[in-house]
């Protein structure tokens, strides 16, 4: 059961989409949520300071480093402050917390395996520095212990929830997380998804496994061919009638992925709606 909601706030338009994902599910599951900003040290120790400085025409990279890392503790507060505010007109259990450092490690650190982190997919550095960056929401899904949900940049009331499910551990795990969930968040329909390559006795196992780990009421659905596309295209065709994809988080190992790729960060990429990844 979750204990504690992380949310990841940087000021971009998802994280304050994954703020209002915060403050709706600390009061569904009455427990705190927690508002937090992380300046990026990464924005201080590159060349990117050298063309900045240049741009503000600072005669050397010191100069600018000092106040830079000023306004961004500045702005970082600011944000904080802004969500605090949110938190409290909502009638949410919130705090707020700020540090210094690479913002997925920071916000993976910061959390018990029993919290839940939530962050926007579209951070507000993409916008100037997407391969300098990189995707701080992916990086936060691979190596957090705790689940994570990565959210769109609409809030949606979650009412309906598909559960991608293929009999492995981790998606084990996420429908015995949906079982915590269920009641509290008032889900209304739960859809399971199992993709498999054709007809097989495998269906009559994925059923067994989903009767003895799914204490909810369920409807399961067969595709058949490759999992990411099948997948993709369902939640992309009922996208108006589901408001989560739940799933096991990087089922593969490293390197069948590096060959094969990941399911997990293709859905993350490609989903309209927030996932919830469980380990």
């Amino acid at each position: 059961m979750v204990s504690r909601i992380l949310v990841g706030i940087d000021g971009s338009k998802s994280s304050w989409v994954a703020s209002d994902y915060g403050i709706y599910l600390s009061k569904k599951l009455k427990k705190p949520v927690i508002g937090v900003h992380i300046v990026d040290i990464r924005l201080l120790e590159t060349p990117f300071i050298e063309d900045l400085a240049g741009a503000l025409g600072f005669t050397t990279y010191a100069d600018i480093t000092p106040k830079l890392k000023e306004v961004l503790d500045e702005r970082g507060r600011a944000l904080l402050d802004q969500f605090a505010k949110k938190c409290r007109e909502s009638g949410a259990d919130c705090s707020i917390a700020q540090t210094f450092g690479i913002v997925a490690n920071e916000l993976v650190d910061m959390a018990d395996p029993d919290d839940l982190i939530i962050v926007g997919k579209t951070g507000i550095h993409n916008k100037f520095a997407p391969l300098f960056l990189g995707s701080t929401s992916e990086a936060v899904a691979r190596k957090s212990k705790s689940p994570v949900m990565i959210s769109t940049d609409r809030f949606l009331e979650i009412k309906n929830v598909i559960l991608a499910f293929d009999g492995r551990e981790k998606s084990i795990h996420a429908a015995q997380y949906i079982n915590d969930l269920y009641n509290d968040l008032g889900i209304e329909e739960l859809t399971v998804i199992t993709v498999l390559e054709e007809k097989s006795e495998k269906e009559k196992h994925i059923k067994e496994l989903l009767d003895n780990n799914l204490k909810v009421p369920y409807r399961l659905n067969f595709l058949y061919g490759y999992p990411d596309e099948e997948l993709e295209k369902f939640i992309i065709d009922h996208k108006d009638k589901y408001q989560l994809v739940a799933m096991g988080a990087y089922g593969e190992s490293r390197i069948k992925e590096l060959i094969l790729g990941s399911t997990t960060s293709f859905i993350i990429n490609k989903s309209p709606v927030p996932v919830l990844l469980v380990k």
